[in-house]
């Protein structure tokens, strides 16, 4: 007997085998189909028959109940002509549709293709790779699998994932056999075609499917991981889930963190419910990134609640202590000892060695924030920042062997902090200011580590060295309380209470390229050579110039002064990127003027 038997009427049943992708046309009713066990052996399990002129389909096998568009037939059903139902048997994943006339199952359902949609609906469609057509590949991609449905074709059927899970090979002996010792660490985010086409992650910046996520064990018996070392929590692909849906460690305990599957770093929280936006801050050794950032993360969340309706929240207080420990350490000081902020080392605190590609290696700890709207949080996004050594981004330094500066490459805004303190031209110019900072005699190589930054972001998203990459590019030109007196009375806009206006942007931006193209004209070339969008701003992250520390142990090093603390356009190139960036997320408040028109 086969998959159906027939008994004869008018009316006509058409039966696509999605696994096979066979279809069949009955016109007799009632029609009865089978169930088809490992071992070949047929098992009567439905029957779809005519009352009037209405159709019904009831289950005949009380053990084995077929589902209809997920839900198990235990009573008899009425099905809607010319409606296609997704039927799930023993041993077959059927279309079904009584209708007058054969349906449509797309001109795509002889390709063999599969989809993956949630089953809320939130996320994209994901389409299979025909490697991916195993138990394993896609148990260890899609966890838990209760979440998913399979889609064949573009046909508007959906079954429950695990049933297709059960009816697969339990490995790929075609992909096995092509590849026999084929090993992959993982894409590269830069080398997306589609930004944010799967999830990056924040610290090792390569790409992978939800279902591939590993959980991090949480008993504290579960230590050693075979990748990171025995002074970690062993990684794991879960297998078992509580009634919440949440992962149990092998001793049973839910997992709650999440790690990336290729350097098995801890993900931030919530890393999978929303889109993650890296904002790459770049400068030379000593440029006062870390006081940069310091000073940005404590102005940007009053300037956004204040003047956007937008929060903006510490997204992770683990991996980012050590960003908010410098950022008290700067507003709560009173002494300049206190407000000293130490240079990054070049594997220091700010580091964390984790696998990529094979080795070890010294990757910057992510400092992610969550950004939301205050009244409508389905508008969010996480901004991910780093503190990198500077010394990352020097030409010398391999990418292999120390990857840290490769974010650049996945970000969606680029910021380059530029200190005119170091260039020889403006201190030359400026020599009469009793600046501390102007009496400098390091080496200036700011645009060579501009240059190279430009080298790599092409290299790894595969431009030619003339092409340009569309990420905004934002040139701060650092210390402005200090050089701002060179240009012409009034050629800046540097409100106090709010921020800058489109108008402001780009008469600030005009003013400060023309200076950097009187004094250092590399900058500028550099910076358009990258970026077709590169905007020009003044900043001071202290607003005023730092002192000598006259004694003690850290004699003869430049420190702010707290009570002199009055930063100067700290937050403009962050919230000029945003509105380009996250544009549905940024809505000033009504009736002041939006930054962008």
């Amino acid at each position: 007997m086969g998959l159906f038997d027939l008994f004869r009427s008018d009316a006509s049943l058409s039966i696509a085998d999605c696994l096979n992708r066979s279809v069949t046309n009955v016109s007799s009713f009632p029609a009865t189909l089978n169930g088809k066990s490992p071992d070949g052996e047929t098992t009567q399990l439905c029957r779809i028959f005519q009352k009037k002129s209405r159709y019904f389909i009831e289950s005949l096998n009380s053990n084995s109940l077929p589902l209809l568009d997920g839900e198990p037939i235990d009573q008899i059903l009425e099905m809607k002509r010319e409606r296609i139902y997704a039927l799930t048997l023993k041993g077959h994943l059927l279309a079904v549709s009584v209708s007058s006339s054969e349906p449509d199952f797309g001109k795509d359902f002889k390709a063999s293709d599969w989809s993956i949609v949630t089953v809320t609906g939130k996320k994209s469609k994901i389409r299979l790779k025909p490697d991916e057509l195993d138990q394993a590949a896609l148990l260890e991609r899609f966890s838990p699998t209760s979440k998913y449905l399979a889609i064949p074709g573009s046909l508007d059927a959906r079954f429950p994932l695990k049933e297709l899970i059960n009816l697969l090979p339990k490995a790929s002996q075609r992909n096995a056999q092509a590849h026999p010792n084929a090993y992959s660490y993982g894409k590269d985010a830069a080398s997306q075609l589609v930004a944010g086409a799967d999830p990056t992650c924040p610290i090792c910046w390569k790409t992978f499917g939800q279902g591939e996520i590993m959980n991090i064990a949480a008993h504290e018996d579960l230590m050693g991981d075979s990748e990171l070392g025995s002074h970690a929590k062993q990684r794991f692909v879960a297998e078992r889930f509580n009634e919440l849906g949440q992962a149990l460690d092998e001793r049973g305990i839910v997992s709650v963190e999440f790690a990336c599957p290729h350097c098995r770093g801890r993900l931030p929280t919530s890393f999978l419910s929303q889109n993650h936006l890296i904002l790459s801050v770049v400068g030379a050794p000593s440029s006062g990134k870390s006081y940069y950032l310091s000073t940005l993360l404590k102005l940007l969340p009053e300037e956004l609640i204040r003047h956007y309706s937008c929060v903006l929240q510490d997204g992770d207080p683990t991996g980012n202590v050590h960003l908010n420990e410098m950022k008290n350490r700067l507003f709560s000081a009173i002494t300049p000892e206190d407000a000293f902020i130490s240079k990054t080392d070049f594997e220091g605190l700010m580091y964390e060695q984790l696998p990529r590609n094979g080795k070890q290696v010294a990757l910057p700890r992510p400092f992610v924030y969550h950004l939301r709207r205050t009244q409508d949080a389905s508008r969010r996004v996480a901004l991910v920042f780093y503190d990198n050594a500077g010394e990352h981004f020097k030409p010398t330094v391999s990418l292999d062997d120390s990857p840290g500066a490769l974010h650049v490459a996945a970000s969606s805004a680029l910021f380059f902090l530029y200190d005119p303190s170091a260039n020889r031209a403006f201190r030359k110019t400026l020599r009469r200011k009793r600046d501390p900072q102007l009496r400098s005699q390091a080496t200036d190589e700011q645009d060579t580590i501009l240059a190279e930054m430009g080298i790599r972001i092409k290299k790894l998203k595969a431009k030619e060295s003339h092409e340009l990459v569309d990420t905004p590019l934002a040139i701060m030109a650092g210390k402005c309380d200090v050089w701002q007196s060179l240009l012409p009375e009034g050629s800046l806009a540097i409100p106090e209470d709010r921020p800058l206006t489109t108008s402001e942007i780009e008469q600030n931006s005009f003013a400060t390229r023309r200076l950097l193209l009187e004094y250092c004209p590399t900058i500028v070339a550099n910076a358009e050579s990258i970026s077709s969008c590169v905007r020009y701003f003044p900043i001071s992250p202290l607003g005023h110039s730092p002192i000598v520390i006259p004694e003690g142990p850290l004699a003869g090093k430049l420190a702010p002064r707290p009570r002199s603390l009055k930063p100067i356009l700290a937050t403009a190139p962050t919230l000029w990127a945003l509105n380009l960036i996250a544009p549905d997320i940024l809505v000033e408040h009504e009736p002041r003027k939006a930054i962008f028109d």
